[in-house]
């Protein structure tokens, strides 16, 4: 019998491309969006797997695109495929999207932001659209969970670089609002495996792949294309969006739920990161390090553009968690 999901965030870019992999994998697809929700980055997703694209630039890092099941996601799109408008901050229309039964909640929807002008909305949107989320499906019975996460959301202790999907959370110079977010979102999902939900948690790296509109692919190739100079000197932890799909999708198949599986497939250094995009676009690699001199005064550049307020590309917390090398084991 076909599974039938519902998946939140379905036009963000974690969302779209769960969407398809779900349609692949032979599931009934209900996926929830806002009103004022735009199709461009779902539109783009369905675009590049019905052409059959490849990632060309995943594969400059020497991995390899999944390829799914072209005549399933057509036909499921056709046929298995249906949206509905909703608000994970709307109570009202959760409780009824989840009137009807789903065999597994995807909660995809979450704000990222790194601005300090929307500190306090990511805090609201991430942490109450969670709980939301977990006290609509336990009000509706809705038993299966699974929650998109973040590395964020692991500890980013000052004495060690060395980070596990076990690493208990610490206050932290390194930790972003959008961490704590995540952070905080978490812990109002397994107060739901408390309650009595199969909570299946997914901590993503930075996650990369093909979308239109402001993905962390595109800002990083903004990035090198726009001649910035400049270079972070940490590490961090990246996975692409396909292989994380299925990941998530594992997680209910496999019903491998009650804790936190790690989405990281490459450690990379913030500079072998910037150089290998550059050399896939024929570009100069960048090559001032944010270090010394140049990172006290972006720190306190960005200190007073946020305090003032200003627009600048990149806010002090950026900065600053950039230059921490974090390294994740399994």
């Amino acid at each position: 019998m076909m599974k039938k999901c519902l998946v939140t965030g379905a036009t963000g870019f974690v969302g779209s491309h769960l969407c398809m992999h779900l349609l692949s994998a032979g599931y009934q697809v209900v996926a929830m969006k806002r009103d004022t929700s735009s199709m461009k980055l779902f539109d783009s997703v369905k675009e590049h797997y019905l052409s059959g694209s490849k990632d060309e630039l995943k594969e400059k890092f020497g991995a390899t695109s999944i390829s799914l099941d072209l005549k399933k996601v057509q036909q499921g799109l056709e046929h298995h495929f249906s949206w509905v408008c909703g608000d994970i901050l709307d109570t009202d229309s959760l409780l009824e999207i989840m009137n009807e039964p789903f065999d597994v909640v995807f909660h995809c929807a979450a704000l990222v932001s790194f601005k300090k002008s929307d500190d306090q909305k990511l805090l609201e949107n991430n942490i109450e659209g969670a709980a939301n989320i977990v006290n609509t499906c336990l009000k509706t019975n809705q038993l299966n969970l699974v929650h998109v996460s973040s590395v964020a959301a692991l500890s980013r202790s000052e004495n060690t670089d060395i980070i596990d999907i076990n690493s208990e959370w610490v206050d932290s110079p390194y930790n972003t609002t959008y961490a704590k977010s995540k952070y905080y979102s978490e812990l109002e999902v397994w107060r739901g495996k408390e309650e009595g939900l199969n909570v299946g948690v997914i901590n993503p790296g930075i996650i990369m792949g093909i979308g239109n509109g402001h993905t962390p692919q595109n800002q990083f190739i903004g990035i090198i294309k726009s001649g910035n100079p400049l270079v972070p000197v940490g590490s961090n932890g990246f996975i692409w969006v396909d292989d994380l799909c299925q990941k998530i999708i594992d997680i209910y198949q496999t019903q491998n739920f009650g804790h936190r599986i790690l989405g990281v497939t490459h450690n990379l250094s913030y500079e072998t990161f910037f150089h290998t995009i550059a050399d896939f676009l024929g570009k100069k690699r960048p090559s001032v390090k944010i270090q010394g001199f140049v990172y006290h005064f972006l720190s306190a550049l960005t200190w007073l553009t946020d305090k003032l307020r200003l627009p600048f590309p990149i806010s002090r917390d950026l900065i600053v968690s950039t230059s921490k090398k974090s390294v994740y084991s399994k």
